[in-house]
């Protein structure tokens, strides 16, 4: 029992910690096109985003929690909870590990990666992980509707984004220089949805995660998000977003493209139109991957030749590498630490 009860109290830290660090991982790409067009001052874009990011995740909705819910089958529930923990301190890590290095990564990534590591070092197979199978969005399901959702949200962030800033071109193409302060003042709005749209997709991550480990623990099985949780985690990866790292925000704002205020704009709208979609549809999608995409299709639209390149793929290396890196520290934690320890805790 005092097993049971520490392995949920882990899983429920960790799962907010994780938050946190998402908040101050990919949450530092939320207002980085706003800040790298001047539009907002970052004392101002933080607060914007943290508190729409709190109302992104009391408000998002749950059909992301129920994906990362679901991703399982372990048949004896109170033995998931370890696993979680590997999981989740090798996501957590990952987060740590690419803020010191400055590296926009991947939070989704590294949760998954993390928690199926886990999975496969505690089972020795794969057998427990609900791989799925490949359908549309809405209808692929486990591990496949996560990879489907990471791979088409970076494609659609470029498309988006060079199709938004063209159609906003066409539209303005009479106006003067005098519109400029009006698209600089829309981005208060725009970043707010973004942040919101932010919230609801990557809490309802380590929501889902809580959820999971009530169930395990057998305390609830319902598998709804309660308001206890959604509020923690809220406030979790809002003050994330507080402690923002600024070699990210100059990436992502800076040095992929130069932004403009409209390219901002348009890189904001394209950016939570994607994410708003996916989280409807349960898929969870790298905010990272679509704000950076996102400026590559704006700068494409606008100057193909000023996309740094070679900015680009550096963050493309960083999303391939996320997902083996944490499956291989989870699987390593859970076989060398968690195994041993947990096992000893489950005597007591």
């Amino acid at each position: 029992m005092v097993a049971l009860e520490i392995n949920l109290a882990l899983v429920i830290i960790l799962a907010l910690y994780f938050a946190y660090t998402d908040g101050f991982q990919v949450g530092s790409s939320v207002p980085a096109s706003a800040i790298g067009c001047r539009a907002l001052k970052p004392v101002q874009a933080i607060v914007i985003a943290a508190t729409c990011e709190f109302a992104g995740a009391l408000l998002g909705g749950s059909a992301v929690a129920n994906t990362v819910s679901h991703i399982t089958s372990w048949p004896n529930r109170a033995d998931l909870l370890p696993v979680l923990v590997s999981g989740l301190v090798a996501a957590c890590f990952w987060n740590y590990l690419m803020r010191w290095i400055q590296q926009p990564s991947s939070s989704t990534h590294a949760l998954f990666g993390g928690i199926v590591g886990a999975i496969v070092a505690a089972s020795g197979t794969g057998k427990y992980v609900v791989w799925g199978s490949f359908n549309s969005i809405i209808d692929s399901t486990g591990v496949c509707k996560v990879l489907l959702s990471l791979i088409l949200s970076p494609l659609l962030g470029i498309a988006a984004g060079y199709l938004a800033l063209r159609i906003a071109n066409i539209l303005l193409m009479r106006a003067s220089t005098r519109i400029v302060p009006a698209i600089m003042a829309s981005q208060w709005v725009a970043v707010g949805a973004l942040a919101f749209s932010h919230g609801a997709n990557d809490s309802q991550k380590a929501m889902g995660c809580i959820v999971l480990g009530l169930s395990a623990a057998g305390i609830d099985h319902s598998l709804t998000i309660p308001l206890w949780v959604r509020v923690m985690t809220g406030s979790a990866i809002a003050l994330g977003v507080v402690a923002l790292t600024p070699g990210i925000v100059k990436k992502v704002g800076t040095q992929i493209f130069r932004l403009r205020p409209l390219h901002g704009l348009m890189t904001q709208v394209a950016s939570a139109g994607i994410i708003f979609s996916a989280s409807a549809v349960g898929g969870p999608v790298s905010t990272t991957q679509v704000i950076a995409s996102s400026v590559m299709g704006v700068g494409s639209a606008a100057r193909l030749k000023g996309v740094h390149w070679a900015a680009a793929r550096e963050i493309l290396v960083c999303w391939f590498l996320t997902i083996p890196g944490t499956f291989i520290m989870a699987w390593l934690i859970q076989l060398t630490v968690f195994n041993g320890f947990l096992a000893y805790l489950s005597h007591l």
